[in-house]
């Protein structure tokens, strides 16, 4: 009668062990899993955001160059800034692609952005020069090159 106790006992053992171990690794591949979702999350959200980040970067330069390229025009064609005429051109577009900047971008973009565009006014409807204007640009798409890590140097 014992041997059959013994026999019972150890099935059961074994059966509640195996159970047991069962759960374990269970809950070790759902943590696994977990920890492999999080990641992948935060990987995505990494990319949105620098996607977002680049797309405004280049929005801003974009709308730059366009108001380097109508000043340029308005003055060999008027032989006056367009501010002493009262033209905005593309002006509006600079601010309105520089408050995305200022939204997502850092400080050193953000900076490097208004200090574009108060030269860029400046050029065009103060007394600024067009060289300002395009050194500040250009520095605004260094800073953009680094901050976005486009930069290999």
């Amino acid at each position: 009668m014992q041997s059959a106790w013994v026999g019972t006992i150890s099935a059961l053992a074994g059966i509640a062990l195996a159970g047991g171990i069962a759960m374990v690794r269970d809950r070790m591949s759902e943590k696994r899993q977990a920890a492999r979702d999080e990641v992948r999350r935060r990987h995505e959200v990494e990319e949105a955001r620098f996607a977002s980040r680049k797309d405004a970067y280049v929005s801003f330069a974009a709308a730059c160059q366009k108001t380097i390229n109508s000043t340029d025009e308005y003055e060999d064609e008027h032989q006056v800034r367009p501010g002493d005429m009262g033209y905005e051109g593309p002006h509006r577009s600079v601010i309105e692609a520089m408050n995305l900047v200022l939204i997502i971008g850092p400080k050193d973009v953000s900076d490097a952005a208004v200090e574009a565009a108060v030269r860029l006014h400046e050029w065009a409807f103060v007394s600024g020069t067009r060289a300002e204007a395009v050194a500040a640009v250009d520095q605004f798409q260094a800073v953009s090159r680094r901050i976005l890590k486009f930069d290999l140097d």
